[in-house]
């Protein structure tokens, strides 16, 4: 028997004694309610229960420990403690309107924000990749498996690891985002290997096509669905130098805008000054490699670590 086997009938096992459990559940109320109280009560012995615990309570002294505390004189109440100045002041800024406030989290810097979120760009295009490299037989079903669970890990490693902290507000969205693409892949694996969904779709002079098509339809519905959940067509900046009428803002990565970490000279109409952390308008684009481009300043907000 070899190893992959084995390790099926330890799953099958896991399962079968998971579906045990759950159909066990549902009779535990009924198994309760059969028991016979009157039976409980004559299996015990109630005066000599209590006859232990008066002779316990006794040998203790647990009463006149209870009458001592009970006849206590009850101590002054403690002054109430004075909240400095600092922590009133933030505490009435995090009151204040959501619309105002950029929370930045962690103490990340944008270089190694943007290494993370390439680096699992990266890895779930390789996802991808290899997931179409062994539907079309060019490596074997064991080293897929090996692979797709070493780039899948290593992911969510990253996603909970770091992004979690560098992207707090947005986490949801990269989390999304990047396990989307991993669930396309094993779509793909499993729609490949069902014969019949690939026949009824083929095409007569190359019925592989069909899945390079299924794979391009999954990509732009993973793209669309994203964007009805999560974009905004806003994002938010630093000021790093300001003019009259424009300034230079200083951009982060943003997947739910979809703009690109770099210095955009954008439209100063509410007279942000350098060090203003800024909320930006943008150029849409539809489906641009390039990302979108902030135009304009829409306001200037208070930054809170």
């Amino acid at each position: 028997m070899s190893i992959f086997n084995k390790f099926g009938d330890i799953i099958l096992k896991t399962l079968s004694f998971i579906g045990m459990l759950i159909l066990a559940i549902p009779k535990i109320p009924e198994k309760l309610r059969n028991i016979n109280k009157d039976d409980l009560k004559n299996k015990i012995d109630t005066e000599s229960l209590k006859d232990n615990i008066s002779k316990i309570r006794e040998e203790s002294g647990v009463e006149d420990k209870i009458s001592k505390l009970t006849h206590k004189t009850p101590e002054k109440s403690e002054e109430p403690l004075e909240i400095p100045e600092d922590i009133a002041k933030l505490s009435k800024e995090m009151e204040s309107s959501e619309s105002d406030v950029v929370f930045i989290s962690g103490n990340f810097s944008p270089k190694e924000k943007e290494k993370t979120i390439l680096r699992l760009q990266i890895l779930s295009a390789t996802f991808l990749a290899i997931s179409i490299i062994y539907i079309f037989n060019f490596i074997a079903l064991p080293i897929y498996i090996v692979l797709g669970v070493l780039i899948a890990g290593y992911i969510i490693y990253v996603l909970f690891k770091r992004v979690k902290l560098m992207y707090s507000q947005d986490f949801n969205a990269y989390r999304d985002f990047f396990l989307m693409y991993l669930a396309v892949g094993i779509i793909l694996v499993l729609v490949s290997n069902n014969s019949n969904f690939v026949m009824a779709f083929s095409f007569d002079f190359f019925p592989s096509l069909t899945v390079l098509i299924f794979a391009v339809i999954a990509v732009v519905a993973v793209f669309l669905i994203f964007r009805i959940r999560y974009y905004r067509n806003y994002t938010y900046g630093k000021v790093v130098e300001s003019g009259k009428n424009t300034a230079y803002v200083k951009v982060e990565y943003d997947i739910r805008s979809n703009v690109k970490p770099d210095i955009y000279i954008v439209e100063n109409s509410c007279g942000a000054v350098e060090g203003d952390v800024v909320k930006l308008k943008l150029e849409e684009k539809l489906m641009s490699m390039s990302g979108n481009k902030p135009v304009s300043i829409m306001e200037k907000v208070e930054k809170l670590f």
